[in-house]
């Protein structure tokens, strides 16, 4: 029995080994990271990014401290302002990163195009998918950067109370899945353009036309279920399950109705509060959907990603 315990413990420190070995031997995130920071564009970021935070969150403390309807000696009101506090930091963190990560990776391969330096790493030894990862996973730490250090300004909420450490917990993965879709869209657009401009329209537009197109489908489904016409209970509850993975989807619908379900029916995976229709049945709450959708199709990207990569230009 001893022997095995002990063949196993290093058999277990040697993945963790590796596991970290493979990152940080990466040249690409070694070098990308040390030009990042080494230059006033990192701090710059970082600074605006919780100098915008803490504005948001000192007006929305004053805005609610001089609430006629909010009186400070409610036992209440701290708690009011904790919740508020914290959705209003997870927003802006979605918000935001939104902006920051297609523009961190929108020029990752498409710069080498332009310098003419692409051949180059194809020559080496580099081989395309540590190229990506390796493009891909310095942005990816930055904008993780940014996440861990709002988590203190997001704390203020937890200790004024209205907040749990489930909704910590979600809201941290969610803004953690963010940031890697982000930067994988960016990557994605950026593998195939033959210039940076080009791939950072791109990468905007698709965020832009994303949230047209559901705002559009908003509309027409909020206007198809007034008329409430379904030619049966089956029906109508394909259509109600339909409609709510959609909405799952929108990391600002999936976040803000998560804590809803939280609060209300103190509920962390499933939820019978259906967008559509008049029966209820159990479904699983937004935040589970949004992870597993945009996971897996940031895998897609990273793969055709690589693909892209490996394929010479013409």
């Amino acid at each position: 029995m001893e022997s095995t315990t002990t063949s196993t413990v290093p058999k277990k420190a040697m993945t963790r080994q590796n596991f970290f070995s493979r990152i940080t031997d990466n040249p690409v995130i070694a070098k990308e990271l040390k030009s990042r920071m080494r230059g006033r564009q990192g701090f710059v970021i970082i600074g605006s990014y919780l100098a915008l935070i803490s504005f948001f969150i000192i007006l929305i403390y004053i805005l609610l401290a001089f609430d006629g309807s909010i009186a400070n000696g409610d036992p209440g009101f701290l708690q009011t302002i904790g919740k508020v506090i914290f959705s209003t930091v997870v927003l802006l963190e979605l918000l935001m990163l939104g902006f920051i990560g297609p523009a961190l990776t929108a020029g990752a391969i498409s710069s080498e195009r332009e310098r003419k330096t692409i051949d180059l790493l194809r020559a080496s030894l580099l081989s395309g998918r540590a190229l990506v990862f390796g493009k891909l996973g310095s942005a990816v730490i930055f904008l993780l950067l940014l996440i861990f250090t709002a988590i203190p300004v997001q704390s203020l909420a937890f200790f004024l109370g209205g907040v749990g450490m489930a909704e910590m917990a979600v809201s941290t993965l969610m803004l953690v899945v963010t940031a890697i879709f982000f930067c994988t869209l960016g990557l994605f657009f950026s593998s195939f353009s033959s210039r940076t401009l080009i791939a950072t329209v791109l990468s905007y537009s698709s965020i832009l036309i994303s949230f047209i197109i559901f705002i559009i489908f908003l509309f027409f489904i909020s206007v198809f279920d007034s008329y409430n016409t379904y030619p049966s209970t089956m029906a109508e509850n394909m259509a109600s399950t339909a409609v709510w993975f959609l909405f799952s989807t929108n990391p600002f619908f999936a976040a803000t109705i998560s804590e809803v379900i939280l609060i209300d029916e103190q509920s962390l995976f499933l939820t019978t509060s259906n967008m559509i229709g008049s029966t209820t049945f159990p479904l699983p709450s937004p935040w589970i959907i949004y992870v597993v959708f945009y996971m897996i199709l940031t895998l897609l990207m990273i793969s055709i990603s690589i693909f892209f990569v490996n394929r010479p230009d013409r």
